[in-house]
């Protein structure tokens, strides 16, 4: 159940960032880079997998749904690790 509720509390946060930064973006009203619907493939992408990965908990399968919220969590780690990188060892690349 730990590494469940871990994969989704990193996939809540990813949703929560995106989210975050582009109601940012509007509020701001800086022009994104890309285009915007970007932004909502990957918070329904990752909504639809916490949803998918819920319904197994709720038919007690938790196998299927740890796995299911770690497909996501895998890449927004990686992701993560490497931002986090780049920002340690080049901190004056742009």
């Amino acid at each position: 159940m730990t590494l469940y509720l871990t994969g989704i509390l990193i996939d809540c946060t990813a949703i929560l960032a995106t989210g975050g930064y582009y109601i940012y973006c509007i509020v701001k009203s800086k022009e994104l880079d890309e285009p915007r619907h970007y932004y909502w493939i990957i918070i329904v992408s990752i909504g639809g997998v916490l949803a998918a990965s819920l319904y197994y908990v709720c038919m007690s399968d938790l196998t299927t749904a740890s796995i299911l919220a770690w497909v996501m969590a895998v890449p927004v780690t990686v992701t993560t690790l490497f931002i986090l990188l780049i920002i340690i060892f080049r901190p004056d690349w742009k």
